[in-house]
């Protein structure tokens, strides 16, 4: 003779059943909500290490817009000089062709 035991339901095994998968879907969850608070923190991190970027660049702005202004000036000073010798250089090479020609013509006229 074979005995089965007690072959109907079982309400409490029944229950045991749902709350272990209930338990692995939050570890489940719970792993998911970690990854997330680890992604937010890491953008935290970096915010906050943009935010320093930020303050600092608006503290050193007056003087690299000062620097900026004193090399614009020196680059437009350099440049009127350059243009001012160029200048220069021509009105001497028109000064040297006139005397040039102008000798020339003397020395066809003294002939």
């Amino acid at each position: 003779m074979v005995y089965f035991g007690y072959m109907g339901r079982d309400p409490f095994r029944e229950q045991i059943a749902v709350n272990t998968a209930n338990i692995a879907d939050l570890r489940r969850e719970q792993e998911r909500q970690r990854d997330k608070i680890h992604h937010i923190e890491s953008m935290a991190h970096g915010v906050r290490a943009l935010t320093k970027v930020v303050d600092e660049l608006q503290e050193s702005m007056p003087n690299l817009a000062r620097r900026a202004a004193k090399e614009a000036v020196a680059e437009a000073q350099s440049a009127r000089h350059r243009d001012v010798f160029a200048n220069l250089r021509t009105y001497a090479l028109l000064v040297s062709t006139g005397v040039g020609l102008g000798a020339l013509i003397v020395g066809l006229v003294v002939r």
